[in-house]
Parts: structure tokens; C-alpha cells; sequence
């Protein structure tokens, strides 16, 4: 069983809210979405990655009748690979809307997308929105961050605390709609009793520490007061940014 609530705030900052969540519980589909843009159209973008992504993910459960519009990696699972085409055509799905309407060029979103079953959540992503595990107290990043700074961490030129306060960690290096070409990262992860997932906006995560969404995870023993409580904390600090989050708890039963 999984307990799931999501929840999104404008911020403090912020006159609107570029940020797009949907938590399918039927489905054990949860998806997560920045905009980027201006001009609200950062919001447009959203709403078309998630909107996108729900309807090929629903579309594709029928094992015997699946397309593959973005073809399937052998390397990858068939889940993955459902993930992979959804995300790869919610970047076409951008690229098209602006080509159809000029004053939309330059809009763009990062993406997560989780499908969790019964003891296995598989996870694709796009950006720098994140994907979180806490697992027995110990709290580990699942996804990978499509940032400048990201991709200088994992080759060892920058340590985590010097890509933090970086002047380049906001700069993006792929984006949902933003190349024509994506690199979707996914992977599956096996679940235990007890763990929970959480996935986050950079409004959530830039502005909470680490410690402390580890002990508000661990502290709260439901999904909604475990989602209010972070994008609280987010609030609490100021909020320059929208703040959004999925809160996913599962109890094995």
C-alpha cells in the first residue's frame, strides 16, 4: 500500500506558479513538473509535460497493443522504456506547441515521472527537479541532476557544497522542450516497508537543508502532513521560488 499527497505553493516571491504536479492513485502514477519561460508560459510548458506524460503512460498499459513513437532500448526495462517514450514525446509535445505559436519559443520544463506498484517504483527524469529516498533514516537522491553544476560534481570538479552556492546551479543543461533530443534518466528501485519517496521542485530542496526534509520524513508518519510540512519549511524560509512536492509512503501491505 501507498499513502501519496502532493501539494504546491505560488511562494513568496513569485506572482505566478510555474510548477505542475498530478498524483494519479489508481494508476500509482506520480508526476512532477518546473516551468520555465516567463511570460507564464514556464506554466504552459508544465501543464504539457505532465498532461502529456499521464495520457501515453495510461495509453501504454495495455501490454499487448504498445507503441513505441521513441523506439525501446533493449538495456532498459519495459517500464523504463514506457517512462522514456512518455517524457521523450512531452519534449515533442513542447517543441510543436512552439512552433505553432512564436511568442512561446524559449519555454521549458524539467520532468519527473514515477510508476509505482506494489514493491517497485520505476523513475525517469528530465532537469533538476528530484527524486528522493529515505530509507531506515538515511535519505539518497535517486535521480540525476541535469545541471551545469550536476554534470561538474559527477566529474569530480566541484565538491556538492561548492555546486550549492555556485553562481551557475540554477543553469539547466537539458531541459523537457528545450533540445530536440532528450537523455532521459531512469532506473528502478526496489521497496521496502517504511520507505518513503519523495519528489521535489528546486523551490522545495534549494531552500529546506537536507537534514531537515530527512527529519520531517522521517518524523511524520503520514503523506498530506509530510507534503504541508516541507512546502511549510520551503515557505518559512522565504520562498523566492514556486515550491512543489509528492510525498510517497509505503507500508508493504
Amino acid at each position: 500500500m501507498i499513502d501519496v499527497f502532493g501539494v504546491s505553493e505560488m511562494g513568496c516571491v513569485r506572482k505566478n506558479n510555474e510548477d505542475c504536479f498530478y498524483v494519479d492513485k489508481q494508476f500509482g502514477l506520480y508526476l512532477l513538473a518546473d516551468g520555465m519561460g516567463g511570460h507564464r508560459y514556464g506554466e504552459v510548458a508544465a501543464n504539457i509535460a505532465v498532461q502529456t506524460s499521464h495520457q501515453f503512460l495510461i495509453a501504454s498499459r495495455d501490454l499487448f497493443d504498445i507503441t513505441w513513437p521513441f523506439g525501446y532500448d533493449h538495456l532498459r526495462s519495459l517500464d523504463e522504456n514506457r517512462l522514456m517514450n512518455a517524457v521523450q514525446l512531452a519534449n515533442r509535445r513542447i517543441w510543436c506547441a512552439m512552433k505553432e505559436r512564436p511568442e512561446y519559443a524559449g519555454m521549458g520544463s524539467t520532468l519527473i515521472a514515477v510508476a509505482a506498484d506494489d514493491n517497485r517504483a520505476v523513475i525517469a527524469s528530465v532537469g533538476d527537479s528530484r527524486v528522493y529516498l529515505l530509507r531506515d533514516g538515511d535519505l539518497k537522491q535517486l535521480s540525476v541532476d541535469d545541471s551545469w553544476v550536476g554534470h561538474m560534481v559527477r566529474k569530480g570538479a566541484l565538491t556538492a557544497q561548492d555546486a550549492k552556492n555556485h553562481s551557475m546551479r540554477n543553469v539547466l543543461i537539458q531541459a523537457v522542450g528545450t533540445h530536440h533530443d532528450l537523455n532521459v534518466h531512469t532506473l528502478e528501485q526496489s521497496l521496502l516497508h517504511g520507505d518513503v519517496l519523495l519528489l521535489a521542485t528546486d523551490g522545495v530542496y534549494g531552500e529546506v537543508d537536507l537534514s531537515s526534509i530527512r527529519s520531517i520524513l522521517y518524523s511524520y508518519r503520514d503523506a498530506q502532513s509530510t507534503a504541508e510540512r516541507l512546502i511549510a519549511a520551503a515557505l518559512d524560509s522565504g520562498a523566492p521560488d514556486n515550491a512543489t512536492c509528492i510525498v510517497a509512503r509505503y507500508t508493504g501491505t
